[in-house]
Formats: C-alpha cells, structure tokens, sequence
C-alpha cells in the first residue's frame, strides 16, 4: 500500500504525454499541446503530497523505523556484551551480528536482539533492517575483518558513523592494513584485546547524566581513569566518541564510560589502562 501511494511514476508519465501529445497535434487536436505542461504540474502535486505525507502514512501503516535509531555490533564477546548490555539500558536499540554462533550465547542470554552470520553476506540483506540503526561498531577480535566490514557499511551508514576498535600494531608491512581503510576508533584507541582484559578484570560500562551542578568536567576531575566511549543528548541523539576532547557536556546529556572498580575510582587505576591510552 505504501508503494502504490508514493512509488515513482513521474518519468513514465513524462514520457507518456509528450509521445501522446506529439502524435495527437499532428492528427489536429490542438489541445494536445497541454498534456505536457499538465503532466508536469501532475508531478510536483503529487511530490509535495507524498512529501509532506509519507511519515504519518508510514506511522499509521507501521512502517517506521525505532524513535532512536541504534547501534550494530559486530563481534560477540565479554566486553561488546557489557557494552550492549549498557546502551539498551540508556534505551538505545542494539543489534548484535557475529559469524561465529557460539559467540552470540552471552548476548541472546541478556536478551540483546542478535543475527548469526555475516553482516556483509546476502542472507543478512535479505534479512535485516538495518534502516533503524545509525551507528555501526566493528569490535571482532580479527582486523581485517572489521576493517573489511567498516570500508564496505561506510557509505551506508556515513563515515562518521563507523567505528571500529584499534587495530593491534604490527611490525610487518607485509599484515599491515592501509590507514586510509576502516572505521574510526573509540575508548582512547583501545585493542580488542585491551577491552577484553579490562572488561574481565572489573572495569564495567556505567552511565552518568550530567547537570548544571555536575559537569563533564567535575565528572572528568572525579574520574580520570575512566574512558569515555560515547554521549546521549537530551534529544536522545546518540554519538560515540572517537575524541572524547570535541565532546560538548551540555546539561541533562548522559555519558556512557568504561570505568575501571569502584576502588579505583580515586583516580588511581585498579589495572593497566590499554597502552594506546
């Protein structure tokens, strides 16, 4: 129903009237002349009107995406699960992809919304709707891999919206992926490895919402071991931080953090924060 309301037919029409008023004119209709200027002005009513009524027809139908649009994972482990865990808690939609089944058991456990396969294959274009997501995170424990998967979803989502965790650095040009490829980092440039130990000896994702009374700066001079990993606006506009530095703490935003144990939190860290940092 959607479809037969707002599909394109415009060039058809177009094409339609001039061939039939052409052939019209030269048969002496001379009316014939106005079927083309008329088929124009079909076609800008018909824009503005599906312009201005394809969100509440599309609400009405069901059709619409999520309020907040979300974040897909890709890579199933300790620490994304965490990382999922907290996002759905501050209400923003995950998805959660891995080709690696097994890897998936923590998430659908925690009931996060997950796909087995591979997010690049025809089977997850068929099958997700990837329309309500907004963000893309390519944290599986093989580079190439999330580079491959970051390069190839980049237009999709927009290149601002795609990140991936540091690759592991490597001596050997011969392994060494091109910087120009891939997602941008987050959490200080930490390694899958580097939040996967973290992750496993106490650090925990916790969300703080700041006020006018506590800042992002009264936050940063109480926590300085933590690691800032993304930000939601009062609007429910979701970013994650790739420069925790261009970060704006605009009253009633809330920030989601990698915080080391309760213990630490004195500003000296309970284990060794990733060395990128």
């Amino acid at each position: 129903v959607l479809i037969a309301f707002t599909g394109p037919r415009g060039v058809v029409l177009v094409a339609v009237a001039g061939l039939f008023a052409e052939r019209l004119l030269a048969l002496g209709f001379e009316d014939a002349a106005l079927i083309g200027p008329l088929a124009f002005v079909l076609v800008a009513a018909t824009v503005v009107l599906h312009g201005f009524t394809l969100k509440p027809f599309a609400q009405f139908l069901g059709l619409t995406g999520a309020g907040n649009p979300g974040v897909v994972i890709i890579g199933g482990s300790t620490w994304t699960t965490a990382l999922a865990e907290a996002l759905i808690k501050a209400e923003v939609p995950v998805l959660m992809t891995d080709p690696n089944f097994g890897h998936l058991r923590a998430a659908r456990a925690a009931g996060i919304a997950t796909f087995s396969g591979d997010i690049l294959s025809e089977g997850a274009e068929q099958r997700l709707e990837l329309v309500s997501y907004a963000t893309l995170l390519a944290a599986t424990d093989n580079d190439a891999y999330n580079t491959l998967v970051a390069t190839d979803l980049a237009p999709e989502f927009g290149r601002e919206s795609v990140f991936q965790v540091a690759r592991t650095k490597t001596d050997s040009a011969r392994h060494a992926l091109p910087a120009t490829l891939g997602g941008r980092t987050f959490a200080h440039g930490a390694t899958f490895d580097e939040m996967n130990r973290l992750v496993n000896q106490g650090w925990t994702f916790r969300i703080t919402r700041l006020t006018e009374e506590f800042t992002l700066q009264h936050w940063i001079d109480k926590r300085p071991a933590s690691h800032l990993v993304a930000r939601i606006l009062p609007n429910g506009e979701f970013k994650m931080l790739s420069d925790p530095a261009d970060m704006r703490g605009v009253p009633d935003t809330r920030i989601i953090a990698l915080r080391p144990p309760e213990a630490a939190e004195d500003g000296t860290p309970a284990v060794q924060p990733p060395a990128s940092a």
